[in-house]
């Protein structure tokens, strides 16, 4: 066999071996092809894993698949399964929020949620349109442009661009701006080596004031602003009255009830985004080109609403009453 087979052929004592096996065994049972096999029991996930797996989780919410598959003796994919398929557990990051919020704070955010609302209810549309709504925010000398913005079009074959990252330049200009439902009503820039005190901010609502008598006069404005010191200090509350400015309650810690931070600043600080800037009156014309940009995106997305049966405070609206909720924070 060997001289025909060469190496690959069995050993002698191996063959006499199997021989002796055949002769010892009932003809009939024997056979040389491999039995069928029951195969690996389904033990790995019955009720007894799928007990122990949703302890370990329940113990430890952050417990990864590896850690259970050595705690119990099964394999991760078994593992898997019991957890997604079986249990319909899901891992999930946490909610990024600005600030954890007291019950008080909770409780207060409702009461001027409900306000709010009371008011619409009572004005509706006139309401929203005599909101005023005032807020600062720093614009850069060079602010990078967005990977949006830097999209450009190639063949498929072509290889895809690379954008590096850059970071905004520390010369910078405080924009103070006001604006409704109809535009931006009036903008001011801080000059270099001031500050936004009280007695700054008091004297940008009289200059509001007098900007409202020329472009708002037919209708009565209501300030909404965020809770900074100089927005909330005694001495502005006190010029307030006096020029005829009501304020509007805001809750502490809000931002997603400020529309300026996530409506105005992205918009408005788009277009001059990777353009570079030398002096701060080249930022500040930029930003009021931006101005008009942004108005009539504005009246466009006014009239389109309007157009189809909508309004551009029915989101107003519906973000007030989905924070009705004290737990909603």
């Amino acid at each position: 066999m060997k001289a025909v087979y060469g190496e690959m052929c069995l050993d002698v004592s191996t063959v006499r071996r199997w021989t002796r096996r055949s002769r010892e065994e009932n003809t009939s049972e024997s056979t040389v092809h491999d039995q069928a096999s029951t195969g690996r029991p389904l033990s790995a996930s019955d009720s007894k894993h799928q007990s122990r797996v949703d302890q370990l989780i329940r113990e430890n919410r952050r417990v990864k698949q590896i850690g259970i598959s050595i705690e119990i003796g099964i394999s991760q994919e078994r593992v898997h399964h019991i957890i997604t398929n079986l249990l319909g557990y899901r891992k999930i990051s946490a909610r990024w929020v600005p600030r954890m919020l007291t019950p008080q704070m909770k409780l207060q955010r409702v009461q001027i949620c409900r306000e709010l609302l009371a008011k619409f209810d009572e004005d509706g549309e006139d309401f929203l349109r005599q909101v005023v709504t005032g807020d600062e925010s720093w614009v850069h000398h060079y602010d990078p442009e967005s990977k949006q913005q830097s999209k450009e079009y190639r063949h498929r074959m072509s290889p895809s661009p690379k954008k590096f990252k850059v970071f905004s330049f520390t010369r910078k200009v405080l924009l103070t701006i006001f604006w409704d439902s109809e535009g931006v009503v009036h903008t001011e820039f801080l000059e270099q080596g001031n500050t936004v005190n009280s007695t700054k901010y008091v004297n940008t609502l009289e200059k509001l004031k007098a900007r409202l008598r020329r472009v708002r006069s037919e209708k009565v404005s209501i300030i909404h602003h965020d809770n900074a010191r100089p927005h909330t200090s005694l001495e502005t509350r006190t010029a307030s009255d006096p020029l005829g400015l009501r304020t509007l309650p805001h809750p502490p810690y809000s931002p997603d009830l400020a529309p300026s931070d996530f409506f105005l600043f992205p918009k408005l600080k788009y277009y001059p985004k990777g353009n570079c800037y030398e002096a701060d009156k080249d930022v500040k014309n930029a930003v009021l080109g931006a101005e008009t940009t942004l108005l009539t995106f504005l009246l466009t997305a006014s009239n389109r609403l309007s157009v189809g049966g909508g309004s551009v405070s029915n989101g107003t609206v519906i973000m007030l009453k989905n924070d009705m909720s004290p737990g909603a924070k």
